[in-house]
C-alpha cells in the first residue's frame, strides 16, 4: 500500500495505471485481462480500508476527489469514493465538510452533462450525491424531491 502522503501512488493504487494515465487496454489485454490489479486498481477490499487511519482516509479522499476534478467518473473511482465515504467517521472535521461538498457539487456537474437516463454512471453519481447530502447533512445540495 502506498504512504499517506503519496499522491500519485494512491492515485494508481485504486485506478489502475491505465485509468490513472488514460492508457487504453492494449489488444491482449482486451482478451483476457485478468487480475493485474496494477493496471486495473486494486478493489477498496475490507482488508485495505480497516487500516486505514482517518487521516489516510481523508487524504486518499482528496487525491481522488483532485483526479475526478480534471477527468470523467469510472467504476473504480466509485467503488472507492463509496467505500471511503462509509469509513469516514462523523462528526467531519472541516476539510473533510469541504471534500466531500466538492465531491457532491462534481456529481452533479457531471450527472447534468449526461446525455440520457440510461446512463450506467448515473445511479453511482445520484448515490454519492445522496450520501454526502443524507448521510453526512449537507441538505443543501439534496436533489428537491
Amino acid at each position: 500500500m502506498p504512504k499517506p502522503d503519496d499522491e500519485d501512488g494512491w492515485k494508481r493504487f485504486c485506478l489502475g495505471e491505465n485509468v490513472h494515465l488514460d492508457i487504453s487496454p492494449s489488444e491482449g489485454d482486451t482478451v483476457s485481462p485478468g487480475l493485474d490489479y496494477v493496471k486495473m486498481g486494486f478493489p477498496p477490499f475490507l482488508s485495505i480500508i480497516s487500516k486505514l487511519s482517518q487521516s489516510t482516509i481523508s487524504a486518499v479522499l482528496e487525491y481522488l476527489i483532485s483526479w475526478f476534478e480534471e477527468r470523467d467518473f469510472v467504476p473504480q473511482l466509485g467503488r472507492w469514493l463509496y467505500a471511503l465515504l462509509a469509513c469516514l467517521e462523523k462528526p467531519l472535521l472541516p476539510e473533510a465538510h469541504s471534500l466531500i461538498r466538492q465531491l457532491a457539487r462534481r456529481c452533479s456537474a457531471v450527472r447534468a452533462d449526461l446525455e440520457t437516463k440510461d446512463d450506467e454512471r448515473l445511479s453511482a453519481l445520484n448515490l454519492m450525491i445522496c450520501i454526502v447530502a443524507r448521510y453526512f447533512e449537507q441538505n443543501d445540495l439534496a436533489d428537491k424531491e
